[in-house]
Formats: structure tokens, C-alpha cells, sequence
């Protein structure tokens, strides 16, 4: 099976936390397993295609509406989740539909969390490396509320 890099991939935490667009075939899934991604965090409410073609990559479901914020409750899931795949030297990779609301929401809060960025430089640094990440007011809001919750 051929690998091939799903739409908008990128590392946000080489080695433990990657952000991409839904994967829509197989090789996808074969390209993060190359990467050392061992776990798929899903933010749609419909669970990606072929998924179930590599059963070394655990999918795990956070069903965030599209254009929405996701729940303080599932911000603290998934940083448990990558805090404790990480701490198994497991990479993870975190996805909506394309990449870049639900999905760049989520990776800012993990900056605020891992390296203590403030809500706003959060969101500015994944907007650097993710252009076109956390689309809405709310997707902010929630990343600030989830710093003002940490501090």
C-alpha cells in the first residue's frame, strides 16, 4: 500500500503532536504510521474513511460540530490523551475536516498547556504554522477560556 501525505499535515510537536485535514485513503493512514503517529484523534462527527485498514493507528472520537468550539471537557480529553501517549513515546495527530477550526483550536490549547503560551500567542503560533487555523470567535474564546482556566 503506498503512502501518501494526507492534506494539510504538519507537526506541531515534532515526534508528538501532528495536525492534518481528515484522512480520505488509505496510504494516509500508512503515512502517519511512518511518521510514528500511533494514535488518530478525530473532531468530526463522522468517523474518517478506511480507518479500520491499519489497526496499529487507534481512532478516538471527539465529535465537535463543524465550525464549533470543542468543549472545555474535550480539550482536557485529548491533552490527557496526547499527555499520556506521549508519555509511552507514541506521536499523535489531531483532525477535522480540513485541518484547521476544530483541529488548530485543540493544538492551541495543548501550546497553552505545554509551553505555557498565553490563549492569544497560542492561537498567533499555530496560525503561523498552520495558516487558516481556528476560524471562528468562539474557536478563540474557547482557547482563552481554556488559559484562563490554567492559570
Amino acid at each position: 500500500m503506498a503512502t501518501a501525505k494526507p492534506g494539510n499535515f504538519s507537526w506541531v510537536a515534532p515526534g508528538r503532536l501532528a495536525g492534518l485535514a481528515m484522512p480520505r485513503e488509505p496510504g494516509h493512514y500508512q503515512f502517519l504510521l511512518g511518521q510514528g503517529v500511533r494514535h488518530l484523534v478525530s473532531l468530526t462527527e463522522r468517523a474518517p474513511p478506511h480507518h479500520d485498514c491499519c489497526p496499529q493507528l487507534q481512532l478516538h472520537r471527539l465529535r465537535v460540530p463543524d465550525f464549533c468550539p470543542p468543549t472545555q471537557e474535550q480539550i482536557q480529553s485529548f491533552l490527557s490523551l496526547v499527555e499520556e501517549a506521549n508519555g509511552k513515546g507514541e506521536a499523535v495527530a489531531v483532525h477535522c475536516l480540513l485541518g484547521n477550526g476544530r483541529t488548530g483550536t485543540m493544538l492551541a490549547c495543548y501550546l497553552v498547556k505545554t509551553q505555557k503560551l498565553s490563549g492569544i500567542d497560542a492561537i498567533q503560533e499555530i496560525r503561523r504554522l498552520r495558516p487558516g487555523a481556528i476560524e471562528t470567535h468562539e474557536q478563540e474564546k474557547a482557547v482563552i477560556q481554556f488559559y484562563q482556566r490554567t492559570k
